[in-house]
């Protein structure tokens, strides 16, 4: 009975501790979606939001309650000669164990070395291959022997996880924490700090604070310099200039995002019956046949997943006459970006004929809700 009532104790007191760890993150992870709310640069769409993660904006302005992990060393190229010659220059050096050095072979590149701030542990991080993946190795330095520490165990299987996110180490209210910000130039205008406390000497379970973003609309400044990228040739806009076409090209792509499913009823409603019936001709050239059945099937559902290999068709109107348009994301091989093309093609008897391209930038805009979980 004794040995049992010894075991209960002990699995409440994990319970207990589990709690409180939670707790502790939730706290941490409100707290610093505060201080990004109060720091973020955009407060109406006319103005643009960060651009870079949100953890080094955060880390620009003082705070007290959130210690940014310090980098103790770098290595332009990872090996164990020079992982070893910078151990022995730090100012409490270290040798490491045979199981360490194994764990930090799978590394290539450049890598850095941080601490996490209030333990005794070190992360070694790489960044690596086109998906911008987080390759991170954790160990503790304990009598000048450093020995490999698990990373978090929900890390194990989430394959793809730590790609094409921000990874820092730092502590937030007291609060050990790896964050990961999933800031990026998608079109889900969406982003997630994950917190994954240290406590008591274990990674405990995460937790995040979820960001939603109004779009920010610029026709001037965008994500990668798509016209020189896609070797774009000069638009025929005809002698009136690309002017009216580029502002049409705007507000379609600003209403698109507003309702994707919609748009296209929306704007047809507002259209003459001439006009509509000019729509239905240019699209019935391009290819698209308006009566078909599975029409409505094949649309995408929503704006963020419109791209240019699969855009969505509608109206233009520029001084009351009637063009086609196509409108979706710019892609590069699997990868959607936020900014917006927009094709324009004029009727030539029974076919289309492009006369413009514009690319629309669109970014993350003033914070529109954050849920904490």
């Amino acid at each position: 009975m004794a040995k049992s009532a010894a075991i209960a104790c002990v699995a409440i007191v994990a319970m207990a501790e589990a709690q409180a760890a939670t707790n502790s993150c939730t706290v941490a992870a409100r707290h610093l979606a505060g201080l990004v709310k109060n720091d973020w640069p955009s407060s109406d769409v006319n103005t643009p939001g960060g651009t870079s993660d949100m953890v080094n904006m955060v880390e620009r302005k003082s705070s007290p309650d959130f210690v940014r992990g310090a980098a103790r060393f770098k290595l332009a190229e990872y090996s164990r000669a020079a992982f070893a010659q910078q151990a022995k220059r730090l100012p409490k050096p270290f040798t490491s164990s045979g199981e360490l050095l194994k764990a930090l072979d799978d590394l290539q590149g450049a890598v850095t070395f941080f601490e996490l701030p209030g333990t005794d542990l070190l992360a070694v991080n790489t960044i690596g291959g086109t998906a911008n993946c987080n390759s991170t190795v954790f160990f503790s330095v304990i009598g000048g022997r450093a020995n490999p520490v698990q990373p978090p165990k929900q890390w194990q299987d989430d394959v793809g996880g730590s790609c094409g996110l921000t990874r820092s180490f730092a502590s937030m209210d007291g609060t050990p924490v790896i964050i990961d910000d999933s800031l990026d130039a998608g079109p889900s205008l969406a982003s997630t700090l994950t917190l994954t406390p240290w406590s008591h000497g274990k990674w405990r379970e995460p937790c995040t604070a979820s960001f939603v973003f109004a779009p920010h609309f610029d026709t001037a400044n965008t994500w990668n310099d798509w016209s020189n990228l896609g070797n774009w040739e000069t638009n025929d806009c005809g002698a009136g200039g690309c002017g009216g076409f580029q502002r049409a090209a705007l507000e379609l792509v600003k209403q698109t995002q507003h309702d994707g499913v919609g748009v296209e009823d929306h704007l047809l409603a507002a259209m003459t019956p001439a006009q509509r019936e000019e729509y239905q001709h240019l699209k019935h050239a391009h290819g698209a046949d308006p009566l078909a059945d599975d029409e409505d099937a094949a649309k995408p559902k929503t704006a963020a997943s419109l791209t240019e290999t699969n855009p969505l068709l509608l109206p233009l109107l520029v001084d009351n006459r009637v063009f086609l348009a196509s409108v979706g994301h710019f892609t590069i091989g699997g990868r959607v970006f936020a900014d917006w093309k927009v094709t324009v093609e004029v009727g030539e008897a029974d076919k289309t004929r492009e006369i413009a391209r514009f690319a629309i930038g669109m970014t993350q805009g003033p914070i529109a809700g954050v849920t904490i979980k």
